[in-house]
């Protein structure tokens, strides 16, 4: 009797065998969950960006209707003679940042939500709005997740023009950080933040994915490039590629 009531507890128990399997399937169940729900995480990031993309283009709409033009080189200048007791920080320089402040010397914008996009790469992230604007503090260093199209002057290439066509690229969301101006026939995307996606904004008001116009990079799986140029850069009607002639700012992170 002894002896049958072991063989009937071992036979109740598991294994180590199986509690290993058990284990083992956790885990997978485990890392699969996590990965859709980080997934799914990106998805909202990457929805909020799209809105607030759309945001940004009524802004920027708005500025074009009060100086002529999106900002630029030529608005910096005109805006701080205009209004030299005004600070919200620099205008003009490397960065996206520098030039959506001008939108505050207007009746464009009066807050800096509209500007973030979650980004989170290279070590640098984008932080939420703290809304102070005065002092030079306007879109400080991460409050803006957002790069910039700007063209290339033919008169001064140390100049840089606003974007005219209808059809070319105002903003996207999301490129990997730059201390310079990437040329945008040569841009390098943040394949992380939105799970291999990217969003550009058109100066007609439209926002479309590239998800798949990227490519990853073999060498850094955080970068990608754009296959796809036309997609972005339409040529002019007798064929020409201008993507060459804009500069791409990107955020100041």
């Amino acid at each position: 009797m002894k002896v049958s009531a072991l063989k009937k507890n071992v036979k109740a128990g598991f294994t180590l065998i199986e509690l290993m399997v058990v284990i083992a399937i956790l885990a997978s169940m485990a890392v699969i969950g996590g990965n859709a729900y980080l997934s799914h995480m990106k998805d909202g990031d990457r929805q909020v960006a799209q809105s607030n993309l759309q945001s940004v283009h009524k802004i920027l709409g708005q500025f074009k209707a009060d100086q002529t033009c999106y900002p630029c080189d030529s608005t910096a200048e005109k805006l701080q003679e205009e209004k030299p007791d005004l600070n919200f920080g620099e205008l003009t320089g490397e960065y996206s940042n520098n030039y959506f402040r001008q939108v505050f010397y207007s009746a464009a914008n009066e807050s800096e939500k509209p500007f973030f996009a979650k980004l989170a790469v290279a070590g640098k992230a984008t932080k939420e709005a703290d809304e102070r604007v005065a002092n030079g503090a306007a879109l400080s260093k991460g409050e803006n997740g957002m790069s910039y199209v700007l063209r290339k002057s033919t008169d001064d290439p140390n100049r840089k023009e606003a974007v005219t066509r209808l059809n070319a690229p105002l903003a996207f969301c999301s490129l990997y950080p730059s201390d310079t101006p990437y040329s945008g026939d040569n841009m390098v995307f943040d394949m992380s933040s939105y799970d291999g996606q990217a969003l550009v904004l058109f100066s007609d008001g439209s926002v479309k994915n590239l998800k798949d116009s990227l490519e990853e990079d073999d060498a850094d799986e955080a970068k990608g490039t754009l296959q796809k140029g036309k997609d972005v850069f339409p040529a002019t009607k007798k064929g020409r590629d201008i993507a060459g002639d804009y500069y791409v700012l990107t955020p100041d992170l």
